[in-house]
C-alpha cells in the first residue's frame, strides 16, 4: 500500500512539472539523487526486516523507487527551487519502494 500511493505521487508529481515547464527545459539525470534513492532503498528494506528477495520481483523497487522516484526527484526540485525538496522525494521514493518487495500489504504486520 505504501509502494503503491509513493508511486502515484510520483506520477503526478512528475506530470506536473512536466505540464507547468516548456518542451524545451534540460532534463538531466542528476545520479547523485539516482545514489540517494537507491542507498534509501537499501535502508527501507532493512527498516522492514530484510524480507526475502525474490530476483523476479527486484524490477519493482528498482524502476518505482530508483528510476521513477529520481525523475520526480527531479521534479520536485524544478518545481519547489529548492535543492532539499529533491533529495527528499528521491529518499523518500527509494524507501517507500522497498515495500514492494513484502508478502503483505503494510509493513510491521
Amino acid at each position: 500500500m505504501i509502494a503503491i500511493a509513493a508511486a502515484l505521487i510520483e506520477v503526478a508529481l512528475i506530470a506536473v512539472q512536466r505540464r507547468r515547464t516548456p518542451s524545451g527545459a534540460p532534463k538531466e539525470t542528476s545520479w547523485s539523487h539516482v545514489a540517494a534513492a537507491l542507498a534509501a532503498g537499501v535502508v527501507g528494506w532493512l527498516l522492514i526486516g530484510r524480507p526475502e528477495t525474490a530476483w523476479d520481483d527486484l524490477w519493482l523497487p528498482v524502476f518505482f523507487g530508483v528510476i521513477l522516484g529520481t525523475e520526480a526527484a527531479r521534479a520536485a526540485h524544478v518545481l519547489s527551487g529548492k535543492e532539499w525538496a529533491g533529495w527528499a522525494t528521491a529518499c523518500g521514493s527509494g524507501a517507500a519502494s522497498a515495500n514492494w518487495l513484502l508478502a503483505t500489504p503494510l509493513p510491521f504486520m
